[in-house]
C-alpha cells in the first residue's frame, strides 16, 4: 500500500517538494557558509558579557549531557508481614500520598483475627527508590522483587514511525483535496488515508501507555498479619488418686446412663402396654378355664 501511495504522489507531482526538503538539508553550500560565518565571527573578549554568556551556555550544555533521557519502566513486588493491618494500611496511605502517588487497586481478605491484602500502588519514578525504605518500617519483608525495563529503543522507533505516518497523512490529505486525480486514484488515497490514520492512533496509544508506565512506577504490596501464638498444653502423668477418682466417676456415669436408658425405653413401651396387658389377661383367663375341665369329661369311663 505504501508503494501505491508513493506512486500516486509521483503521478500527481507532489513528491518533488518532499524530495527537495530532504536534499536541501544536505547541500554542501550550507555547510560552507556556516563554516565561513564561524571563522569570520570575532571571538568574545575575556571577561566581557558575551564571554560570560558563552561560558554559561557551555556549562549548561555540559550539564545537559548528563541528563538521563532513557525510558525505563520500573516495577516491583513486596510481601509484608505486619502486626496490625489497619495501622500498617494507614501508614502506607500516608506514605503514598506524600510521595505523590495513588492507590491503584486493593483486595482485602479477612478471616477472624488474620487479615491479608494485595495493594497495587502507582508512584512517581523518581520516588520509587525512596518508598522502599519506608515500607521496611511497616513490618517484616518476606519477599522483595524489583525490575527495570529499558524501552528507549522501542520508544524512539515508535516516535519515528509516528512522525513518518503523520507526514504521509499530510501528503495523502493533499492528494485527497487535489482535483486532478481520477476516481480510482481518489478512492485509493482515501483507503490509504484510513490505514495511515489507524497506524497513527496505534502509535499514539503505545506512546501514551509507555509514558504513563515510565512516569509512574507500579509496586504490588502483599500484606498479611502475624498469626496469634498457640498455647502448648502440658501433659501431666496421672497419679493413683486421679485414676481412682476417674474410675469412680466413670462408674457413676455408667449407672446414670443405664438409668436414663431404662427410663427412655420404659416410656417408649407405654403405648404397647395398652395392647399387651389385655392380651395377657385374656391368655391367663383362657388358661384357668382350661384347667377347670373335669378329667371324666376329658377321659370318659369304659362301658361294661
Amino acid at each position: 500500500m505504501k508503494t501505491t501511495t508513493f506512486a500516486l504522489l509521483a503521478a500527481l507531482g507532489l513528491t518533488g517538494g518532499l524530495t527537495g526538503a530532504f536534499t536541501g538539508c544536505k547541500s554542501k553550500g550550507g555547510g560552507d557558509l556556516r563554516a565561513r560565518a564561524s571563522e569570520l565571527s570575532p571571538a568574545p573578549a575575556a571577561g566581557s558579557a558575551a564571554a560570560a554568556r558563552a561560558e554559561d551556555g557551555t556549562r549548561k550544555g555540559v550539564e545537559a549531557k548528563h541528563v538521563d533521557t532513557r525510558k525505563v519502566i520500573r516495577t516491583g513486588r513486596i510481601d509484608l508481614t505486619v502486626a496490625s493491618y489497619d495501622e500498617a494500611r494507614a501508614q502506607l496511605d500516608a506514605m503514598v500520598l506524600s510521595a505523590g502517588g495513588y492507590i491503584d487497586s486493593t483486595l482485602v481478605d479477612r478471616h477472624g483475627t488474620t487479615n491479608s491484602a494485595v495493594i497495587v500502588i502507582r508512584i512517581p519514578a523518581d520516588a520509587f527508590t525512596g518508598v522502599l525504605p519506608g515500607l521496611r518500617q511497616l513490618g517484616d519483608i518476606t519477599n522483595e522483587t524489583t525490575s527495570a525495563a529499558d524501552i528507549t529503543d522501542q520508544f524512539v522507533d515508535t516516535e519515528a514511525q509516528l512522525a513518518s505516518a503523520q507526514q504521509l497523512e499530510k501528503r495523502l490529505l493533499e492528494l485527497a483535496t487535489a482535483k486532478n486525480g481520477t476516481l480510482d486514484q481518489v478512492l485509493t488515497v482515501e483507503r490509504e488515508l484510513a490505514r495511515v490514520r489507524g497506524e497513527i492512533e496505534s502509535y499514539q496509544g503505545h506512546l501514551k501507555q509507555w509514558g504513563d508506565q515510565v512516569s509512574l512506577s507500579t509496586l504490588t504490596i502483599t500484606m498479611s498479619t502475624r498469626s496469634a501464638p498457640v498455647a502448648v498444653a502440658v501433659v501431666v502423668a496421672p497419679t493413683l488418686g486421679s485414676k481412682t477418682s476417674e474410675s469412680f466417676h466413670s462408674s457413676i456415669g455408667a449407672l446414670r446412663d443405664l438409668a436414663a436408658w431404662l427410663l427412655i425405653n420404659g416410656v417408649a413401651l407405654v403405648p404397647w402396654l395398652l395392647f399387651l396387658v389385655p392380651a395377657g389377661l385374656g391368655i391367663q383367663r383362657w388358661a384357668r378355664r382350661h384347667r377347670r375341665i373335669p378329667v371324666a369329661i376329658v377321659n370318659p369311663p369304659a362301658q361294661s
